[in-house]
């Protein structure tokens, strides 16, 4: 998008455990790097119920085959409230590192959640330290890309900060003050680093 830069801060390494989908009722997605992981598997899968923590999430579960997708508002507690609309056994497709206490909260409300580690995010070690302008926008949609980021660079008082949610937010030190998208999604986030940039 014109105006925006993006700075490849994480990179992204998937496993491939052994899953057997048909024990279950389902799957949970939380992410389109834990949709791209189901690229190493069956189809099978994708009879399977779908829910998915937002809408972006689901439109890359969809392009790869799902047929029957739920979507949560778009934070990690939220697949809570849909998860409690249905019965069975449910299987989270999750990074090495998650920011959400979601399926603990989801297991004291009596819902069988298993967890399958599928993908990790790392810092990406071909980015030098990072020259960013000083009077720029700066975008974080993951509390693991603020980490890497300030391992590299600075987030300067001149610099206006837009982040993803709430979670991406607390990961902020806590001297840096932040605007969150109206919506979970990158779109989103550009769209209010634009109206902060003009104000």
């Amino acid at each position: 998008m014109m105006g925006v830069v993006h700075i490849p801060i994480l990179s992204v390494h998937f496993f491939t455990p052994e899953i057997n989908f048909n024990l279950y009722t389902g799957i949970i997605i939380t992410s389109k790097q834990a949709a791209q992981a189901l690229k190493h598997y069956s189809p099978n899968w994708d009879q399977l119920q779908v829910i998915c923590v937002g809408e972006a999430t689901a439109s890359a579960v969809e392009a790869l085959g799902a047929r029957f997708v739920q979507t949560a508002d778009g934070y990690g507690m939220s697949i809570t409230e849909v998860l409690s609309q249905h019965q069975g056994k449910w299987l989270y497709l999750r990074p090495k590192m998650i920011a959400s206490s979601w399926p603990s909260y989801a297991r004291e409300l009596g819902i069988t959640v298993d967890e399958v580690i599928i993908y990790e995010t790392r810092c990406n070690e071909d980015m030098q330290k990072i020259e960013i302008a000083k009077n720029g926008v700066l975008i974080f949609t993951s509390p693991s890309s603020i980490e890497c980021f300030c391992k590299r660079a600075d987030i300067l008082p001149t610099h206006d900060v837009v982040v993803i949610g709430t979670t991406t937010q607390n990961a902020l030190p806590p001297e840096i003050k932040s605007t969150i998208s109206s919506q979970t999604s990158l779109i989103s986030c550009i769209e209010k680093a634009r109206e902060v940039a003009d104000r």
